[in-house]
């Protein structure tokens, strides 16, 4: 059965001090309507979005066919380049699509972009593997790297200087960048010894008090009484998606500090043992999330839409 929790916030200002605050409110929430995203002979194991626009960056069980899904219609991404295998994992709302991309000879990732039919690949040096899980508006880019070591990190990227800039918070051993919106502010999880794994929304840097000085700050999200979040998408209201425990089931949550906290459970999440992972959200609410089964078999992907909408 699906309990109630708690969601504590933890506010980094400049000083990365950690302030307790007390326990975000907690509402029934909004009702929401769920669509099955259905692809004729294709199982779905990842739907990362909603844009503006409806469409939903997938990939298959088998790992060999990604594209995008809008309104009941999928279009397969365009062949790259000879010996690259592309998956994508995240669409902005001028059709410029990221993911990322292995060869027959090198199973490592590294990210691509793909605008106007043409591919762009790069890599963050030091880093085993680079995966884009999301593209702003202006086309800042948000990933993930990680070493065959198992350790991880988050980046930002800007295509119109090739240079990274860590999104990684203090401390934290394990990180998942993912959602970026239109101001710079940053989705994803973390996970340090004494916080666990938490939720966290990040924007490095923004005007403080009129001047051009940066203030960076540094928001942590962690459920109650368990202390596991993951946050995923983003959208400009500054309300998250993600993923959490609710007593024995995994399920997807959205909100914010200010609206606060619901659990999101598509058609099937209910069932004992099913596991819900949401992977984005645009500015209507929408968000995307994917159903599997007790041993992580992919079972069915869906398009949720606030019923007040």
């Amino acid at each position: 059965m699906i309990r109630g929790i708690y969601f504590r916030t933890v506010l980094t200002a400049a000083a990365l001090c950690l302030l307790e605050l007390t326990p975000a409110r907690v509402t029934a929430g909004e009702a929401y309507t769920w669509t099955q995203i259905v692809i004729p002979n294709i199982t779905i194991a990842t739907a990362f979005g909603p844009n503006d626009l409806g469409q939903v960056a997938i990939i298959d069980a088998t790992g060999n066919v990604s594209g995008i899904y809008q309104h009941g219609r999928f279009a397969r991404l365009p062949n790259p380049p000879a010996g690259f295998k592309v998956s994508a994992y995240g669409i902005n709302n001028s059709g410029v699509i990221v993911g990322f991309a292995t060869t027959a000879s090198d199973a490592h990732e590294q990210a691509f972009i793909l605008n106007r039919g043409q591919y762009r690949f790069f890599s963050r040096a030091g880093w085993d593997n680079t995966e884009a899980r999301s593209i702003s508006p202006s086309g800042l880019v948000v990933g993930v790297n990680s070493t065959d070591a198992g350790a991880y990190a988050g980046f930002l990227y800007d295509p119109a200087t090739g240079t990274f800039t860590d999104v990684t918070p203090p401390g934290s051993i394990y990180t998942i960048a993912q959602g970026i919106n239109s101001f710079g502010r940053i989705s994803g999880s973390a996970q340090d010894d004494s916080m666990g794994r938490y939720a966290f929304v990040w924007q490095q840097s923004s005007p403080a008090n009129g001047t051009s000085e940066p203030m960076p700050f540094l928001e942590r999200v962690q459920t109650w009484p368990d202390g596991f979040a993951n946050a995923r998408g983003i959208n400009d209201d500054g309300v998250i998606v993600g993923w959490t425990h609710s007593g024995a089931q995994t399920v997807g949550f959205t909100g914010s500090a200010s609206r606060g906290y619901q659990f999101l459970v598509p058609p099937g999440g209910e069932v004992a043992g099913a596991l819900v992972y949401c992977q984005g959200i645009n500015n209507a609410r929408q968000v995307a999330c994917v159903l599997q089964d007790a041993n992580a078999n992919p079972l069915a992907a869906f398009l949720g839409s606030p019923q007040n909408e």
